[in-house]
């Protein structure tokens, strides 16, 4: 990317040079905009083959996990689990659990992120009421593309 150079003291800008500055700050705003290519979206679990894959190079990976299907659970039972991407460095992380089977112990969970690296966050659902559940997690991970891999 070519670099604007800084005018001299009284230096007239001319029509050329605000020209430059201009096209820079919009290549600038395009290489950062989400675009098909670098944006993930996420489709419900129950309809996996229309999911997209994500690229190793997106900024926005999105997925959706499958915590408990049908499973049954103990109050305070926690189920750990790993989700892997490629990033430059650790990105944002949020989760949120999506109750499925609509019962009450799929109704209290909680989600925390016990850890975040440059390939993988892992997360732990907590069950606050045991019972029977089925419960998704939608995962977003936003961070700088790993652009080596």
């Amino acid at each position: 990317m070519p670099i604007i150079p800084t005018p001299q003291k009284g230096q007239p800008l001319d029509v050329a040079y605000i020209s430059s500055i201009v096209n820079e700050v919009n290549n600038l705003v395009s290489s950062t905009m989400p675009t098909e290519s670098n944006v993930t979206t996420i489709k419900p679990a129950g309809n996996a083959a229309e999911q997209k894959t994500p690229t190793l190079k997106s900024k926005i990976y999105g997925t959706t996990y499958s915590v408990a299907v049908g499973a049954t659970v103990t109050a305070g039972e926690e189920k750990p689990f790993d989700i892997n991407y490629s990033f430059k460095y650790p990105p944002i992380v949020v989760a949120t659990p999506w109750n499925i089977g609509g019962t009450d112990s799929g109704k209290n969970v909680s989600i925390y992120i016990k850890n975040v690296t440059e390939t993988k966050a892992t997360l732990v659902a907590k069950f606050s009421t045991g019972g029977s559940a089925t419960v998704d997690v939608n995962v977003l991970a936003i961070g700088i593309p790993n652009w080596n891999v």
